[in-house]
């Protein structure tokens, strides 16, 4: 019977333990080459000011999009930044360590304007703006929204997020929303202005 249970455990325990080692050794990838430029824990700021960090990364890309990312070579956009060619258990495993470092609150955001507002920025907005109420925007350039919100009215803003919002920064995308979309991202907009974003 002791041999029957442990078996059993041993059979369902490797995938646990499997995430958590390949975690641990993505952690000590990005510990030994990564943290000269970008903050790799859940507090603090990069060391290099244009440099995301790690917990910002997380919030903008998916798994198979870091993964995809830095086995076709990391995406250089800074002369400082090296060249890795990573082999594709390293690209998991420092994809496995990034997204750990994701808040939990923001996989289990609640199906209220408020979280659909959310998830319509930060899959829209977040690879360049910081959408939360702290925290650099991955782009250096780009305002935080909490900044936005303190100038311009969230309300205001209807008009410029059904027709396109567009200005003269050329990496922006001119983005358009529908009427359910605009309300839930003024919803969350309102919130972050008020201190009561998620």
């Amino acid at each position: 019977m002791r041999l029957a249970l442990l078996a059993f455990v041993l059979l369902i325990a490797p995938p646990a333990l499997a995430d958590e080692a390949a975690i641990a050794r993505g952690k000590a990838l990005v510990e030994i080459n990564c943290t000269r430029c970008h903050n790799v824990t859940e507090a603090g700021e990069s060391p290099l000011t244009d440099a995301p960090p790690f917990r910002e990364v997380a919030k903008n890309y998916t798994v198979d999009e870091l993964v995809d990312g830095f086995m076709e070579g990391l995406a250089v956009r800074h002369p400082m930044m090296p060249d890795w060619d990573m082999t594709l258990d390293q690209a998991e495993e420092i994809a496995a360590y990034v997204m750990s470092l994701k808040p939990a609150a923001a996989e289990k955001e609640p199906d209220t304007p408020i979280g659909v507002g959310h998830q319509l920025l930060a899959t829209n907005c977040a690879r360049c703006h910081a959408i939360e109420s702290e925290g650099a925007s991955p782009l250096a350039k780009s305002p935080p929204f909490r900044d936005i919100v303190k100038r311009y009215d969230p309300e205001n803003l209807e008009e410029a997020l059904a027709e396109g919002i567009v200005t003269g920064h050329a990496g922006m995308p001119e983005l358009s929303f529908e009427p359910d979309d605009i309300a839930a991202i003024v919803a969350y907009l309102e919130a972050l202005k008020a201190g009561d974003a998620p």
